[in-house]
């Protein structure tokens, strides 16, 4: 088996991540919405990893779209890319990714790289599994990032305390109010100004 990345190659790999991602400095909803260039509602229906040509270890995961509340909607499916895995004999370390499994159901914060991936905004920061509240029978939305040595099976997740429940209702009315007020101008940690006029382009057009 190899060794977990070098620094060198490490680095080399993380500079084609957005900075928000590899910082992991925390970011609001709205500044997630902001650094997004798709929000979505979807299904992990695939996941399964792959060795690039300079034997980075990368997770893929298929997400089904089921409602868009940014982005083009015409986009049914979207493949979600997290470095780190094992393939074969390698394997990638990486801390605070976005793990996934089939069958779960999220709100996904992505954004498509300069190399062509489309990836989580802020790595774990960026995926919201849904579940269900027992005591109120409401989805709820939650993050969780295991380790990367534990397995990880989203029917599993622990349900927040009560409060820090966070209803899916209430997540989505703000992310589509953010959209609809666009990005405010202000700096994100870790994304250039460019970068956010790119992504906004409609909001800043205005």
């Amino acid at each position: 088996m190899k060794n977990i990345l070098s620094f060198a190659t490490m680095m080399g790999v993380l500079g084609s991540l957005p900075a928000s991602a590899t910082s992991m400095v925390a970011l609001s909803q709205d500044q997630m919405v902001d650094a997004s260039t798709a929000v979505v509602h979807g299904v992990v229906t695939e996941v399964w990893t792959e060795e690039d040509t300079k034997g980075v270890v990368w997770t893929r995961a298929q997400v089904e779209v089921r409602e868009t509340y940014k982005g083009d909607t015409a986009v049914k499916a979207y493949i979600v890319d997290q470095i780190g895995g094992r393939f074969g004999g390698n394997t990638t370390g990486m801390a605070g990714t976005a793990r996934f499994s089939i069958g779960e159901d999220a709100i996904f914060f992505l954004e498509t790289l300069g190399n062509g991936r489309t990836t989580t905004v802020g790595l774990s920061q960026g995926k919201f599994t849904t579940r269900m509240d027992p005591y109120t029978q409401l989805q709820v939305v939650t993050r969780f990032a295991p380790p990367a040595h534990q397995k990880y099976d989203h029917r599993f997740i622990p349900l927040p305390a009560e409060d820090d429940r966070i209803y899916l209702s209430d997540f989505v009315e703000r992310i589509q109010d953010r959209v609809q007020q666009g990005w405010d101008g202000q700096a994100i940690p870790g994304v250039s100004i460019e970068r956010l006029q790119t992504i906004n382009k409609i909001e800043v057009a205005r």
